[in-house]
């Protein structure tokens, strides 16, 4: 039975995509004129994955029912609530809900990567040095999303600044935390809803009520070099600026440490791998045979962004692959949620993923 931790009624927004009804699809598998097993899947509409939802690619001896319309947040909580098979999901919630028995494993598609550095707000002439946050008060849309176990990861290992040495305030709602925390959390009460809570913590910042903001959003080429959403919409109240903008330190960093952090993955219920043990190999397949057909649904400025991305790091982010960076990543991950008392300890790498992804 799947584990949940509360009760969500699933909006109207379902799709359910018939495989098999376009002259051009592409089946993953041998052909099988057997009845098809219905698998729920929570994905964004992305590039990456327009092809699965818009039935371009289907999975052979399956019927894929695709929610996607709400924001990542939701997803992800919606996800941990055991709502679907296959889901879009935090790479740090995983591996605490891991930690505490959800019995979730993860694909090596990491879809969401990028440096989180850019994701570090101050006000501009209030903060001389990162070291200067020492004892401050810091804002984090949520305590334990990936984005912020990143950038506190970051400061912690370049500047010597460990968790318990801020104080925190947290303006939404948490996917999973799991563990008493070692550091008090002041929460804005009632929270926004999910995907509204970036202007209540610029605004804070901007009036100096907290001293720095660790937000999410612009993944990828926009994390290296900038741009993107992020600034806009941190930058609608005065002096709200990144605290870290040089796109050659931050391209230094990755290069420097082998590490591009993973925030977002494709997670599986453990119950449909033990029922369905061909599934996640053709998952696999599919979700790369849908990347390759992302090119025609970028912009060529996005493309080119992308190329730009590959060749800054030296490798092809999303080539949805188990190689070193991804084990070295992951594991840096695990080493920061310990270090800010989200999980007790790092885990092995086999008992996170599918067999499928040491082959």
């Amino acid at each position: 039975m799947a584990t949940r931790i509360g009760i969500f009624r699933p909006p109207p927004w379902t799709c359910r995509r018939q495989t098999g009804y376009r002259d051009t699809l592409t089946t993953i598998g041998e052909k099988n004129t057997m009845a098809k097993t219905r698998i729920t899947l929570g994905l964004p509409y992305h590039p990456r994955t327009r092809a699965l939802i818009d039935g371009e690619i289907a999975i052979d001896g399956y019927e894929l029912e695709i929610t996607h319309d709400p924001s990542a947040g939701e997803r992800h909580y919606r996800f941990a609530q055991g709502e679907w098979d296959i889901g879009e999901y935090s790479a740090a919630t995983f591996l605490r809900t891991r930690e505490k028995g959800f019995r979730f494993l993860a694909l090596p598609i990491f879809f969401e990567r990028g440096p989180r550095q850019r994701n570090i707000y101050h006000c501009e002439g209030k903060l001389n040095h990162p070291s200067e946050l020492k004892g401050k008060k810091i804002g984090c849309f949520r305590y334990g999303a990936t984005a912020v176990v990143w950038a506190r990861g970051f400061l912690l290992d370049e500047y010597g600044l460990k968790t318990t040495d801020m104080n925190w305030y947290v303006s939404g709602r948490e996917v999973y935390i799991g563990r008493e925390l070692p550091v008090k959390v002041e929460r804005l009460d009632p929270p926004p809803p999910f995907g509204h809570e970036k202007p209540h913590l610029a605004k804070l910042l901007s009036q100096g009520d907290i001293h720095a903001a660790l937000v999410a959003g612009d993944s990828g080429y926009p994390g290296l070099f900038g741009g993107g959403v992020l600034p806009k919409a941190m930058g609608e109240f005065p002096g709200v600026k990144p605290l870290f903008d040089d796109a050659e330190e931050i391209i230094r960093w990755v290069r420097e440490k082998r590490i591009y952090p993973i925030i977002h993955l494709i997670a599986m219920k453990e119950e449909a791998i033990e029922k369905y043990s061909d599934l996640p190999a053709k998952l696999l397949e599919a979700f790369r045979e849908a990347k390759k057909l992302a090119t025609k649904y970028l912009t060529a400025e996005q493309i080119a962004g992308q190329e730009r991305e590959k060749a800054a790091i030296g490798e092809d982010p999303y080539a949805y692959m188990m190689g070193e960076t991804e084990k070295r990543t992951i594991l840096a991950l695990a080493r920061y949620q310990v270090e800010q008392g989200l999980i007790k300890e790092s885990p092995p790498l086999e008992s996170l993923f599918v067999r499928e992804a040491f082959i």
